[in-house]
């Protein structure tokens, strides 16, 4: 979903999957939500936050597990540590921690790494493609950039600025992964901020409205 005004994408994805605005603090086998700021229990540690997402696995498959993703996100020296102390990144090293253990068969992402800066940015996002293929879940994400569009869609919405149908629709046949110095990069680029503009000039200004 690809539109001008962050909250229209928020809501909108949200909207798609039938959560409030708040929902997400804990992923279900049914629906994931990776946005800025993950929710945690802030009286437990990483290891026994991980642990709610493996609610059927044995005592012994549930460490070895929670272990092995806190490796591969960078976490495991914080185990023992509350959510409370990690930075920003860390803590969405978390949430993504939580979402390789649940493998939901949706997943919503809203614009997570928008706050951060763009090296934390490029780290995060490569754990983006594991995210979206582990488990093959239904894959639907909010996103501001045409080049993010491109890079992760295989069909890309353009939203409206007020309620009402989809602005624009493509589908996004490009073969992974995407270089953005390529041909076809750049024709799917080019017509999707077409797109944008086109509807951009639908919105009446703030000026003339009250006029």
């Amino acid at each position: 979903m690809l539109g001008a005004s962050a909250e229209v994408r928020s809501a909108a994805l949200r909207g798609f999957a039938d959560l409030v605005s708040d929902d997400g603090s804990v992923p279900t086998a049914e629906i994931g939500l990776l946005c800025a700021k993950p929710r945690f229990f802030p009286w437990l540690n990483l290891t026994e936050n991980l642990a709610f997402a493996l609610p059927k696995a044995t005592p012994f498959e549930r460490e070895g597990l929670i272990a092995n993703v806190l490796v591969r996100v960078g976490l495991a020296v914080q185990a023992a540590q509350r959510p409370g102390v990690l930075s920003p990144e860390e803590l969405l090293r978390l949430a993504i921690a939580r979402l390789l253990l649940v493998r939901p068969r949706l997943l919503l992402i809203d614009e997570p790494f928008a706050a951060l800066d763009a090296e934390a940015r490029e780290r995060l996002a490569a754990f983006l493609p594991e995210l979206c293929t582990q488990g093959r879940p239904a894959v639907v994400i909010a996103a501001g950039s045409v080049e993010e569009a491109v890079r992760l869609a295989d069909r890309i919405l353009v939203l409206p600025h007020e309620a009402g149908p989809i602005a624009f629709s493509l589908d996004n046949l490009l073969s992974r992964p995407r270089d953005e110095r390529s041909v076809g990069f750049v024709a799917l680029r080019r017509e999707l901020r077409r797109a944008l503009e086109k509807e951009s000039r639908h919105v009446v200004p703030d000026v003339e409205a009250a006029a």
